[in-house]
Order: structure tokens, then sequence, then C-alpha cells
């Protein structure tokens, strides 16, 4: 192969690992990855739960520890390196990412606002997501709320069979 030829080779596309902060990714990733990320925690917290809950009060403390650790340290620490890269898709620092802490804005900004098709200063297009990422970004979010809503059921559910049908008291009513 001459020189010309080298120069001539399309330039192979880095293979960038999910919590990197280096390349873009497409909408449909970032939603799929983001919602896979909630829905794996969900399930992390419901195993941990079900094992720590039965170790009694030392497995109640455990499980608080746990879970404050889970969503206060690992999930925006996931969260952040996602959005940068979802950032550098549509060619903005990832500063931007701090639009996290804004409720609405995130999902109008980083679910709705198309990539940039063409190479960018963050890296080549990202490839065509495959059709699994794609069902899992139109699935998840389903899913989630499905989830929430049924431990929402379950929560009214519980606190009416809690509550007791008579008063507990031996007090006779007053009578004046």
């Amino acid at each position: 192969m001459t020189t010309t030829d080298q120069n001539l080779t399309p330039v192979m596309q880095e293979r960038v690992g999910m919590f990197s902060l280096r390349g873009r990714m497409g909408r449909a990733r970032y939603i799929a990855y983001t919602l896979g990320t909630i829905f794996l925690l969900f399930l992390v917290m419901l195993l941990a739960g079900t094992a720590l809950m039965l170790a009694g009060p030392f497995g109640r403390m455990l499980y608080i520890v746990f879970a404050i650790l889970l969503c206060y340290g690992l999930l925006p620490l996931c969260f952040a390196i996602l959005t940068i890269r979802r950032a550098h898709d549509f060619n903005f620092r990832g500063w931007i990412a701090l639009l996290l802490f804004v409720p609405i804005v995130n999902p109008l900004l980083f679910w709705l606002i198309p990539g940039t098709k063409q190479d960018n200063t963050y890296g080549p297009a990202p490839q065509e997501d495959p059709l699994y990422i794609k069902l899992a970004a139109v699935i998840l979010p389903f899913l989630l709320i499905g989830f929430y809503l049924a431990t929402g059921e379950m929560r009214i559910y519980r606190q009416e069979a809690d509550t007791p049908t008579q008063p507990a008291t031996s007090l006779k009513p007053y009578t004046p």
C-alpha cells in the first residue's frame, strides 16, 4: 500500500465506553441508558431492600445507607457523564449538563433536540443505533411509569390495610 492509499483509507471510529466522557451519544441511546440506569437501580434497590429488611433493624440501617449512596452518589454521577456525552452530540460543552438540576429543561433539551448530523468538535456523528436500543428508548419510559404507579398502588393498599377499623382505646365517649 502506498502512502496515498494510506491517506484514503477511512478512519475507524474509536469505540467509546458507556460511561466515558469522550465522544457523542444520540438521543435514543441517551434515553435508553438513562432510563435503563434508573430501572437497574430500581431492581437493585428492590432486591437489596427485600434482603436487608429481613435482617431486622441493622438491615434497615444498611438499606438506608445503601440507598443514599446509590441515589445521591452513583446515580447523579452516571447521569452527569451520560448528559455530557449527549451535549457533545449537539456540539455543546459539558457544562450544559448542569441543566440536569432544572426538572423541565432536562427532558426537553436532552431528549428532544437532535444532534448534529455531521462531524463536530467532539467527534464523528454517532453510528445508527441498533433496534434493541431504539426499542429500549420507547419501552423503558412506559415500564418505569408502570412500576411507579404499581408501587403507589401498593403503598395506598398497605395504608388502607394498616388503618384499624375501630378505635383501639378503652376510653368512654364524653357525655355532658
